[in-house]
């Protein structure tokens, strides 16, 4: 059985901060729109994980899309916060209770994890999280 891939819907400038914090080891699709992420979800997928700030506030389109196919509902989706984002607390709150109601797995903040773990091991534990939720 082919492993499962990971859908990363995020803004062309995040790509980056991404790419180095997931490495080489995973099978990703790049997709920089809501119509391009729309049209790769698909049941191979073991992971969606989409920048906050993906096509221009997508992301809570992109979930409820994931969510309502039977065939894609039950993937992990995780948003991602990247670097520069200068959010409150309450936003963020209120940005991560959102998305628990539609059915995200979570939220990561790669700013705050690198600046709380160092890059290193920010990048293994988000290359942990992110075996974890292929394996399931």
């Amino acid at each position: 059985m082919p492993s499962k891939s990971i859908l990363l819907a995020i803004r062309p400038q995040d790509l980056p901060l991404v790419s180095a914090a997931l490495g080489s080891e995973f099978d990703v699709k790049i997709c920089h729109t809501y119509e391009e992420a729309k049209a790769n979800l698909k049941a191979s997928v073991g992971l969606i994980a989409c920048g906050v700030h993906f096509d221009h506030g997508s992301m809570f389109d992109l979930l409820r899309a994931a969510k309502a196919d039977p065939q894609t509902c039950r993937i992990p989706f995780y948003l991602l916060l990247g670097e520069g984002t200068a959010h409150s607390e309450a936003v963020l709150d209120g940005i991560r209770k959102a998305a628990k109601l539609l059915g995200a797995a979570g939220l990561t903040d790669l700013s705050r994890l690198r600046a709380d773990l160092g890059e290193q091991q920010a990048h293994e534990v988000l290359r942990q999280t992110v075996r974890q939720a292929l394996s399931i």
